[in-house]
C-alpha cells in the first residue's frame, strides 16, 4: 500500500500514471480503488471527474486486435485504397458514437493517409460502456476530442485544416458539419472563410440528410449520402430495427403485446423491417408515412394506413408507437389524439422524433417514475391518458446497450470509408446526389467482399442440385 499525498486536482493525473506503470507489469489487473481526503470524502463532482479518468484508459494493444478482428470489411477497405495514401492531405472531423468500433475506424483513416494530430473527433452523448476508454484512446493517439455540441469545433477544425495547409473532409452521423458550414456562410461569413478548405462531407444517416433538405443548392461541395445508399437501406436496416423492437419490447412492463394495436411513424427502409417485426410478434400494426409512394408500399402489404396521422392515433388506438421519420412526427396535436395509454419508442437521433416540451406542457400531472426502463417519461394527458417514452426519449436501438455489434456497424463504416477516398480523389459536382454514391460503392468492391464472407460457399454456390434447371 502507498500513501501519497497531492492536491486534489492532481488526483486524475496520479491515477493514470499509477495505472499505466501497473498495466506495464501484468496483462491481468483487477483494481479496487478508494478515494478520500484528509477532510473525508471528496465531493460528488470530483469523485465523479476522477472516476471517469481512472476508467479513461486507452486499449491495450490485444484489445484493439480483437476489434479489428470484428471488422474485417473496413480492414479489406484500407488495403484496397491505401496505396497512395488518398487522405494524406486532409484534416478529418469524425462525428461518432464512442464505441470500439470507432478505434478502428480512426485507425482506418490514419493508414489512408489522415494525420491524427489534425484529426477533430466530435463525441456523440450517449452514455455508452466503454466510452471513457474510447475517449482514452483517442487522447492517446493525439485525436482532438470536442462534443458534438460544441458551437465552435467545425470553426476551429476549419480553422487548423487552414493553418496546416490541409483540406477538410468530414464523416457525420447526424448533419453536425455540412447544415453548421451552410449556417455560417447564411450569417455573413465570406464563403472562403466558412467552407475554403472543405472538400466534403461523407454523411451516413436520414437525420442528417433531412437537414439538407431544401439547402442542397447552397453546398459548396459534395454530400456522399451513404444514408440514401442502396448498401445501408438494403442490409443495415434490418440489424437496427430488430434491435429497436427487442430493446423497446423489454422496456415494457408485463404486458400481452400479440394482438395489441402497434403504429410505425416512417416506412423508410427501417420502418418498414420494424412493422415486419411487429407483425412477426402478432401485433396489429398500422403504419403512416408523409410520402404518398411510401403509403401505398404500407397498404399493398397488407398494413392498416391513413393520409393523417392523427385518424390512426385515435381510431387505431394504438399501445406501442415507434418513430423512424428521423423528424419530428409527433407534437401537441398528435399527442391530443391519443385517447389510451400508449408507449413512445424512438429509433432517430438524438430525441428529435417526439416533441417532449409539448408533451410537457399538456401534461397535468408527470413526469413521474414508472417500472420501465431507467429513466422513462410518463405524462399524464387531460382525459387521464399516460404517455410514455421510453428511453426518455432517445433511440431505443443505443439505450443500455452499444446497439448493433461491431460485425454489423462494419459495412456501412467501410462504406463511409470509401466514401471519404472518393470525396479525397474523385472530382464530383457540389450537391447532393444520392447516385454518385451508389456507383461508387458498387464499383468498390465492398459488396463483393461482403457476398463472400457471408455468402454461400463458393462450393455450394457452383453446384447445381439434380434436375434443376439453369438459363
Amino acid at each position: 500500500m502507498v500513501d501519497v499525498t497531492a492536491a486534489p486536482e492532481d488526483g486524475p493525473h496520479l491515477l493514470y500514471r499509477a495505472a499505466r506503470r501497473l498495466c506495464d507489469k501484468t496483462s491481468l489487473l483487477h483494481l479496487h480503488l478508494r478515494l478520500t481526503t484528509a477532510t473525508g470524502t471528496p465531493p460528488a463532482a470530483s469523485l465523479g471527474r476522477w472516476a471517469e479518468i481512472w476508467h479513461r484508459q486507452p486499449l491495450s494493444e490485444q484489445e484493439t486486435q480483437r476489434v479489428a478482428g470484428e471488422l474485417p470489411l473496413m480492414s479489406a477497405t484500407v488495403d484496397r485504397l491505401r496505396g497512395g495514401k488518398p487522405l494524406a492531405g486532409f484534416a478529418v472531423l469524425v462525428t461518432g458514437h464512442f464505441l470500439t468500433d470507432l478505434i478502428h475506424l480512426v485507425g482506418c483513416l490514419a493508414e489512408l493517409g489522415a494525420p491524427l494530430d489534425s484529426m477533430t473527433v466530435l463525441r456523440k452523448d450517449y452514455a455508452y460502456q466503454w466510452r471513457h476508454r474510447v475517449h482514452g484512446h483517442l487522447d492517446e493517439l493525439g485525436v482532438t476530442v470536442r462534443d458534438s455540441t460544441d458551437a465552435e469545433a467545425v470553426t476551429r477544425h476549419t480553422a487548423l485544416a487552414r493553418q496546416r495547409g490541409l483540406r477538410c473532409l468530414a464523416l457525420d452521423d447526424g448533419g453536425y458539419i455540412a447544415p453548421t458550414l451552410l449556417d455560417q456562410a447564411r450569417a455573413g461569413l465570406r464563403p472562403a472563410d466558412a467552407v475554403g478548405p472543405w472538400a466534403g462531407v461523407v454523411e451516413q444517416t436520414m437525420s442528417g440528410i433531412y437537414k439538407l433538405r431544401g439547402r442542397e443548392h447552397e453546398l459548396p461541395f459534395p454530400v456522399f449520402s451513404v444514408a440514401q445508399s442502396r448498401l445501408k437501406g438494403r442490409i443495415e436496416s434490418y440489424w437496427i430495427a430488430e434491435k429497436a423492437v427487442a430493446t423497446a419490447l423489454d422496456l415494457l412492463p408485463a404486458l400481452k403485446i400479440e394482438g395489441q394495436p402497434a403504429l410505425v411513424i416512417g416506412y423508410g427502409s427501417v420502418g418498414a423491417q420494424i412493422a415486419g417485426l411487429l407483425t412477426q410478434r402478432r401485433m396489429r400494426v398500422a403504419v403512416h408515412d408523409s410520402d404518398i409512394l411510401h403509403l401505398i408500399d404500407a397498404h399493398e402489404s397488407g398494413y392498416t394506413t391513413a393520409r393523417e396521422l392523427c385518424t390512426l392515433l385515435t381510431g387505431h388506438a394504438p399501445l406501442l408507437v415507434f418513430g423512424a421519420t428521423g423528424r419530428t412526427s409527433m407534437s401537441t396535436r398528435e399527442f391530443q389524439a391519443l385517447k389510451r395509454p400508449a408507449y413512445l419508442a424512438s429509433v432517430s437521433s438524438r430525441d428529435v422524433e417526439f416533441d417532449l416540451p409539448a408533451l410537457a406542457a399538456l401534461a397535468t400531472q408527470g413526469p413521474h417514475h414508472s417500472a420501465v426502463g431507467h429513466a422513462p417519461r410518463t405524462q399524464r394527458l387531460p382525459g387521464g391518458v399516460d404517455v410514455t417514452v421510453l428511453a426518455g426519449g432517445r433511440p431505443v436501438n443505443f439505450h443500455g446497450t452499444d446497439s448493433i455489434s461491431n460485425l454489423h456497424s462494419d459495412l456501412v463504416y467501410a462504406g463511409m470509408l470509401t466514401g471519404a477516398c472518393a470525396v479525397a480523389t474523385r472530382p464530383a459536382p457540389a450537391g447532393l446526389d444520392p447516385a454518385w454514391a451508389d456507383t461508387v460503392l458498387e464499383e468498390s468492391g465492398l459488396l463483393q467482399d461482403y457476398y463472400e464472407r457471408y455468402g454461400p460457399p463458393a462450393a455450394a454456390e457452383t453446384t447445381v442440385p439434380s434436375g434443376a434447371r439453369t438459363r
